[in-house]
């Protein structure tokens, strides 16, 4: 595409060669051709946006929306994290202490991840807990938390003395990205569904919000049934999202033909390396950046996938920080069975 400079260039020269004469940067002429060179200019580039639209290899938000839906496929939503909170007081009490739906608690991290209880509950004279369900207050995978990390009340009671999550709050995910809906859209071209093969039920359990990633088993129980299984982006998904994954594969599912929805086994994948870092990277700079490098790569692989060390070495050396990698003498490849998809275990980096 041709840019300003050029458009008005091209017609300067075409109006000196046609009028024999030049004229003068300020004058009216130049005004004029200024103006509409830049009207032209800003012609092409809508042209060129809207062609960028037609595709989507490289459609964008709105547009890519419109061709997904074309495929029979729509954007999936961020979802919530769920979980439990424990409230406590040290002595039990005489008389029931009411944990009303709507309290609030939060982590204590520089910028706090609130999370609210989604039911009434009491703590019971003589008693000193309860535990009470609780949502993240915003969707997004970051509502994904450790074990004892919503530490923070901002709204309880005030006979309230600690709060905590003795367990994980998890089945937080973000709202699909362009480049996670391009890849649908491109999969419904690359393994076409008919009806009667796994991406059918793959692509079904795919588009269910919180569902990251699906596989569809045949023959598992006998002739005639399919197993498929689905997981969250970095975490099992919720028995609410299971069932509504089996609510669709059953209407649409082929006749006579027994489909099962079930949660994949994570299994921890390990990762223990020796690293030559850059100059001007520490020691902790180092670690963080392969951390979330190695956390991004076996979230990427699907279920019943293979954890390849080529591939993960690649994504290391990817993030600048290091020069040259050795893998300790436990690190091989691995492939997850077809009902198990990889998390991130353990991980042992030494800086050199």
């Amino acid at each position: 595409m041709e840019t300003y400079d050029e458009i008005y260039g091209r017609m300067k020269n075409a109006y000196e060669r046609e009028t024999g004469d030049s004229f003068n940067e300020k004058s009216d002429i130049a005004i004029r051709l200024k103006v509409l060179a830049g009207e032209i200019f800003k012609m092409q580039t809508n042209l060129e946006w809207w062609k960028r639209q037609m595709f989507a290899v490289t459609a964008s938000g709105e547009c890519l929306d419109k061709l997904a839906s074309q495929r029979g496929l729509e954007r999936k939503r961020a979802m919530k994290s769920t979980g439990e909170l424990t409230f406590s007081i040290a002595q039990p009490c005489s008389h029931d202490i009411i944990i009303p739906k709507g309290c609030v608690v939060a982590t204590a991290d520089t910028v706090p991840v609130r999370f609210v209880t989604t039911e009434d509950e009491e703590i019971s004279a003589g008693n000193t807990l309860v535990s009470v369900y609780a949502d993240a207050e915003q969707a997004g995978s970051n509502g994904n938390i450790a074990p004892y990390s919503a530490v923070i009340p901002v709204s309880v009671p005030t006979e309230i003395e600690t709060v905590t999550n003795r367990s994980t709050f998890s089945g937080g995910c973000d709202a699909e990205t362009d480049d996670e809906l391009r890849k649908r859209i491109r999969d419904t071209y690359v393994n076409t569904s008919n009806g009667t093969n796994a991406a059918y039920y793959e692509q079904l359990a795919l588009s269910v919000d919180g569902v990251a990633k699906a596989c569809a088993v045949g023959k598992v129980r006998g002739v005639g049934t399919v197993n498929v299984y689905i997981t969250g982006s970095d975490a099992t998904v919720s028995t609410d999202v299971v069932a509504k994954v089996q609510k669709i594969v059953e209407k649409q599912r082929e006749l006579n033909v027994d489909v099962i929805v079930a949660n994949a086994q994570r299994t921890a994948c390990n990762m223990s390396v020796t690293v030559y870092a850059e100059d001007g990277y520490s020691s902790s700079e180092v670690k963080s950046l392969l951390e979330n490098a190695f956390a991004d790569y076996v979230n990427s692989i699907p279920i019943g996938g293979t954890f390849h060390l080529t591939e993960l070495g690649a994504k290391l050396i990817a993030t600048g920080c290091i020069n040259n990698y050795t893998w300790n003498t436990d690190m091989q490849d691995v492939t997850a069975a077809k009902s198990q998809c990889f998390t991130v275990g353990k991980i042992t980096i030494g800086v050199k």
